[in-house]
């Protein structure tokens, strides 16, 4: 190979290899944020969830007191009391 050649060679090689790197760092790049998105938006759900479980719990704890004896006679006692503002 000549002298010629041989620099042209190298300067291609060196052009892929630039190139390659920076589309690696690129990617590299690209993987960091979409993790630290994907990291956000997953304790954004879990908290979520954990609001909605409260509000479950609450739920059946308000079901048990609507559906309690307590809950009834009271709820007599006011349609009653209506019942006579008439």
């Amino acid at each position: 190979m000549t002298q010629e050649k041989m620099r042209k060679v190298i300067s291609a090689s060196v052009a892929a290899a630039t190139l390659l790197l920076v589309i690696l760092l690129g990617f590299l790049v690209y993987q960091g944020i979409r993790g630290a998105v994907l990291d956000k938006r997953i304790a954004k759900l879990e908290t979520e969830i954990a609001v909605l479980e409260e509000q479950l719990e609450t739920g059946e704890k308000d079901v048990a007191f609507y559906e309690s004896e307590a809950y009834l006679k009271w709820a007599i006692e006011e349609l009653k009391a209506l019942k006579g503002q008439r």
